[in-house]
């Protein structure tokens, strides 16, 4: 073996540093396993962008290489950038069945240009290729179905953790399989690489079966509907509302494109229990009385155009909150989230409603909080350790977690995005680092964050715009010059807009006396104004110039 092929190569596309974006590639003997591949939301800096996915360039050189994409679970920051990564890249996508199915759902809306390979696969279940072996731990989550993955190669074995708690008492049964991380530890796990979500969360974590008896006496009191908002992925907490609304005699309406989505899929793979007449059409709820009426919704990130924030600014166009309604938002705030979430909250108060929101007995973490990720490392007892999933913090957070258990800061590895590492048996290190950029999608279109439609919005959204229309014959410029001002300045400040005018003005005649066609007119005069605008207020806003021949 060359000492080429005697290291293992991982490099972390996206999932540190940030919340989303998860992507993880494996290299060895000329082989490429791709663990996750998710998408991002984007901070308010980036206007108009629907979310960011990571950058494939790497893929795509190496694209004969990619032997398996592996998907630890269904959540959007781990399969959301899967129909992008397809259309760059041909290999089979492996994970259990309700992960592929939300994938599926996901494929029929941006087809891939080859079809798809979704390889259905279950816990302790393995896959090999000529350099890797991968075999599937079941774990518990916020979602159903979640997996770990033991990468075992002939220079050692190497647990991805995805995403994952520690719940001994899991709504399905279906208890994460330490038994199997034991094992893996006893046999020598070479490097464990650990969600650092809830590192700085101290204690255990709360079995989602725990919440039963707080839903319970929501609905038990609630005289009026009873809306409750949670993520669309969360097959366990919508199978919580199912049996508490049976239990009171509710129907359940469904409001939001992608809870109606999940839950078709997730009731067709038989992950949902209930009696079809207790789901009535969200129009139909108006035929019913208050109190036997359950609104599961969208919008517990207060997403803007989702149904609880629509119901919050009475423009939802069945559900028009009143004093007689119980909210209940399930779910923990997202990191950045807060104040949309605070809006919302707000907004429905104000109409009179009860809200339950930000309190234990209604929402369940799905991340491992620090005695959990303690066991975690204990159990699998890595040479060497990498924290994944979480912002700067958080990883250093479960390095010092890791550290406590004994394991040496030199065998510690806080990545960064786009760090090319190299594993063998005795060493761990930073070799290189990919340039990465930060690729947005938008609609229909895909590109570079830092192009020059993002540019253009950020500074439109802070600067402003100004347009300068101008008409000409010959060389001759021909009043009037009409400038109009946007986000800029008011036009009560005459003074600065005439000056811009006159300069405008001035600036143009002797450009057409140099010959300047229009093309070159407009570039020269843009540099010109931004100079002088930028002195006479300070800012720079976008400028838009058209001549108009006559």
């Amino acid at each position: 073996m060359t000492a080429e092929e005697n290291k293992i190569k991982i490099i972390p596309l996206g999932g540190l540093g940030a919340i989303g974006n998860h992507l993880t590639v494996f290299e060895y003997k000329d082989e490429i396993i791709i663990v996750d591949a998710g998408i991002m939301f984007p901070d308010e800096d980036v206007p108009g962008v629907d979310f960011l996915i990571p950058d494939f360039t790497y893929l795509e050189k190496n694209k004969k290489k990619i032997k398996a994409i592996i998907i630890t679970h269904g959540h959007e920051d781990h399969i959301g950038a899967v129909p992008f990564l397809l259309q760059k890249v041909n290999a089979p996508v492996y994970g259990t069945n309700l992960t592929l199915g939300f994938i599926q759902n996901k494929l029929d809306e941006r087809p891939p240009k080859n079809d798809p390979k979704l390889i259905p696969i279950s816990p302790r279940e393995t896959v090999k290729t000529d350099a890797f072996t991968m075999e599937f731990i079941r774990i518990n989550h916020s979602i159903v179905d979640g997996i770990s993955v033991a990468i075992t190669t002939d220079i050692g074995t190497i647990i991805h953790s995805g995403d994952f708690k520690i719940d001994y008492s899991p709504l399905d049964g279906q208890v994460i399989d330490l038994a199997r991380f034991a094992e893996y530890g006893e046999s020598g796990v070479l490097l464990l690489m650990s969600d650092s979500t809830n590192a700085m969360v101290k204690g255990y974590s709360r079995s989602e079966s725990s919440l039963k008896e707080g839903l319970l006496d929501i609905f038990s009191s609630a005289k009026g509907r009873i809306i409750v908002a949670s993520f669309a992925s969360n097959i366990h907490r919508i199978q919580q509302v199912l049996d508490a609304a049976y239990k009171y005699n509710r129907k359940i309406a469904l409001s939001g494109i992608s809870i109606e989505k999940n839950f078709a899929i997730a009731s067709d793979l038989g992950y949902l229990t209930y009696k079809k007449e207790l789901i009535i059409d969200i129009k139909k709820t108006s035929g019913f009385p208050d109190k036997k009426i359950v609104v599961i919704c969208t919008g517990s990130q207060g997403e803007p155009m989702s149904a609880l924030s629509r119901m919050a600014n009475a423009t939802h166009k069945h559900i028009q909150i009143s004093d007689k309604d119980t909210i209940v938002i399930s779910a923990s705030v997202i990191p950045g989230k807060e104040k949309t979430v605070s809006n919302v909250v707000d907004s429905l108060l104000k109409k009179g409603a009860e809200v339950y929101y930000d309190k234990e007995d209604i929402h369940a973490t799905g991340h491992a909080t620090e005695e959990e990720l303690k066991l975690m490392i204990t159990l699998t007892k890595p040479k060497f350790f990498m924290p994944i999933h979480g912002e700067y913090k958080h990883l250093k957070a479960h390095a010092k977690i890791a550290e406590s258990l004994k394991i040496k800061t030199s065998r510690i590895m806080i990545a960064e995005n786009g760090d090319i590492l190299e594993l063998n048996r005795n060493i761990f290190k930073k070799t290189d680092k990919l340039t990465l950029s930060k690729v947005f999608v938008e609609g229909s279109e895909t590109g570079d964050i830092e192009s020059e439609i993002i540019k253009d919005r950020q500074s439109m959204s802070t600067e402003g715009i100004i347009f300068i229309t101008a008409i000409r014959t010959g060389t001759v410029l021909r009043d009037p010059l009409v400038i109009t001002a946007r986000g800029f300045i008011g036009f009560t400040n005459k003074k600065v807009l005439k000056s811009i005018k006159d300069t405008a003005a001035t600036e143009i005649d002797k450009l057409l006396l140099d010959g300047m066609n229009d093309e070159e007119l407009i570039i020269t005069l843009k540099k010109k104004l931004k100079k002088h605008i930028f002195g006479l207020t300070r800012r720079s806003p976008i400028i838009e110039i058209n001549i108009i021949e006559v």
